[in-house]
């Protein structure tokens, strides 16, 4: 992580602007790349940490006079909203367990908000970088997804082509609360997002509906996320000093499937990197 360590830990400048300069309404997450990108040139990070409610209230203070809140905020919640995804993965786990050919790109179909926009998404990592590519989606479509072919005409035709080729199928759906911010800072975009009440249920259909209480996956922590491209602006690498914050692996997917029994814990006999792994809640 040597490169994502360098970015949170250089010197913080008297110069630096955290003015945003473009409204959260046109502007994008930073790990949003165009379906061409080589992984290799993605330049965008997040950096995740697990906190409580004081650390939470602290961050919000320093960041709602800079950076704007998610046009999907809804002052009726607390301007957080529900974010809906299912997540994918092979009969035989391959995505969870990192297989070769399967250990950087994560497909998952995601909703924001209880009515609002789907999009098809394809996340993929390489070392500490993260990019992410997706499509809008008609929310009826979603159900397409089931069929063994199509007409090569919709936009989520080359996400419905990954999920044949690599043998993918609905595995759970997990939900949770979401508040979000989002500007410019150092000349480049911003977002910072607050998820609470994360809860997930086991899914085989290619559906949207309401997780409802689900199965917990995380009570007692608010997973933040900082996403920036090439290097924490100061804003940011201010508030990781001053609060003493220590970045976390924890991802939704992996640990919904290890609290429900989906996958088995790793054995003693295993290797210690096969444990590891296991162990790691790395983003999927």
């Amino acid at each position: 992580m040597s490169d994502l360590f360098d970015s949170m830990t250089g010197a913080v400048t008297s110069g630096s602007s955290a003015t945003p300069r473009e409204p959260a309404s046109v502007l994008e997450s930073p790990s949003l790349f165009g379906p061409d990108t080589e992984a290799g040139s993605a330049t965008a990070y997040e950096v995740k940490f697990l906190l409580g409610e004081d650390q939470v209230r602290e961050i919000v203070g320093r960041v709602a006079g800079h950076l704007a809140l998610d046009p999907y905020a809804d002052p009726a919640r607390g301007n957080a909203y529900q974010t809906t995804s299912v997540y994918t993965d092979t009969p035989t786990f391959d995505v969870f367990h990192r297989t070769d050919g399967y250990d950087r790109d994560k497909f998952r179909v995601r909703r924001y908000g209880a009515a609002g926009p789907v999009f098809v998404e394809r996340k993929s990592k390489n070392g500490d970088k993260v990019r992410k590519h997706r499509s809008k989606i008609d929310a009826r479509e979603v159900a397409d997804l089931a069929a063994a072919a199509l007409n090569g005409e919709w936009a989520g035709e080359w996400f419905h082509s990954q999920l044949i080729e690599k043998q993918l199928r609905p595995i759970c759906r997990v939900a949770y609360e979401r508040v979000a911010y989002l500007g410019t800072a150092d000349g480049g975009t911003v977002r910072v997002t607050f998820d609470r009440n994360i809860r997930g249920v086991l899914a085989d259909q290619w559906a949207l509906e309401a997780v409802g209480t689900g199965a917990p996956v995380l009570t007692d922590r608010v997973v933040c996320e900082f996403k920036f491209r090439t290097a924490m602006p100061a804003l940011l690498k201010g508030i990781v000093a001053d609060l003493n914050l220590v970045p976390a692996r924890f991802s939704k997917y992996r640990n919904f499937v290890l609290s429900t029994g989906l996958v088995p814990v790793a054995a003693p006999a295993e290797s210690a990197g096969a444990q590891a792994r296991d162990r790691e809640a790395a983003d999927v």
